[in-house]
């Protein structure tokens, strides 16, 4: 079954902060909200699941108002929307398997088929053999595995994936990337996916939409995006990127550097954009940049 189309209009207002955006998707569909921290993605993921108010505008799903700014509010468990953040947040207190069977068991499935059903899941993520164990047992990309088969188990109308590898080390967090694209297609659920990065995106996403200071700033296609970037922000996270710093003095994108730390595998550059947004940057090599340093971001002179 394929997940609900989402037609949403969020406008959200904070104090002298507005965010004010439209975001669809088809059944089916993954669409990919790329942005700097700050950028109010939390605060749409929050408002289309419910737990945030809306100033202005609608959630829909499918043929189904769940949410406008005049009075309609369908409670978050009722929607069929589920949201999974950088944390976990397994039941302490109950198995693996036990987390997972949780939904089913909510709607009133036997319980032992709701545990048949979640040690398929927990096969399907790889952690068949570890179902009896509490999170306190597992790692964080363990944790994180059970939460994904925990979500899909209950087999969402929308999947929200709020920047879910943060808090990962690369490698897992690669692993765990490879296992949502995986599930994700093989079940047709829609979802959104918050992230900062653009790995994110072309590994999940066929659909980009980029919001900087609670607006959208561009959509389209992933690769159109990132091969043709609108602001200092998206370039600087292009595939290809650090190959572009100082490269053409006549380069369109500007940055400053805050901050450039070794690490193991390569230099990180923290820049900030000349509209306040910062950006971290990960280049190849051991690379010397001293903060205040004003770089250019531009493809290489042919």
């Amino acid at each position: 079954m394929s997940g609900a189309a989402l037609a949403a209009r969020v406008r959200v207002d904070r104090g002298d902060y507005t965010l004010d955006v439209e975001v669809h998707a088809g059944p089916g569909e993954i669409v990919a909200v790329m942005g700097p921290s700050g950028a109010g993605k939390s605060t749409l993921f929050g408002a289309i699941a419910g737990f945030v108010p809306l100033s202005d505008g609608h959630v829909r799903l499918d043929d189904k108002t769940v949410q406008t700014a005049s009075g309609t509010h369908v409670a978050p468990h009722d929607r069929g929307v589920i949201l999974l953040g950088q944390e976990a947040r397994l039941f302490p207190h109950l198995s693996a398997r036990e987390n997972v069977a949780f939904g089913p068991r909510a709607r009133r499935t036997p319980r032992r088929a709701a545990r048949e059903d979640a040690d398929a899941w927990l096969d399907r993520v790889g952690l068949g053999a570890l179902g009896g164990r509490r999170p306190a047992q597992l790692s964080g990309g363990q944790q994180q595995r059970v939460a994904l088969a925990r979500a899909l188990a209950t087999a969402p109308r929308l999947l929200l994936l709020d920047e879910p590898l943060t808090s990962l080390d690369p490698e897992t967090a690669d692993g765990i990337r490879t296992l949502m694209r995986e599930q994700l297609a093989a079940t047709s659920t829609t979802a959104l996916v918050a992230t900062h990065a653009a790995v994110d995106a072309t590994a999940l996403a066929s659909r980009l939409v980029v919001v900087e200071h609670g607006r959208i700033t561009q959509t389209g296609a992933v690769e159109e995006v990132l091969r043709s970037p609108a602001t200092t922000f998206v370039a600087a996270l292009a595939p290809g990127a650090a190959s572009w710093l100082g490269a053409s003095a006549g380069g369109p994108w500007r940055a400053r550097v805050l901050s450039a730390d070794s690490l193991a595998d390569g230099t990180l550059v923290r820049l900030r954009t000349p509209d306040g947004v910062d950006v971290e940057l990960r280049m190849p090599g051991d690379v010397t940049l001293q903060p205040g340093a004003e770089l250019v971001l531009g493809p290489p002179a042919s």
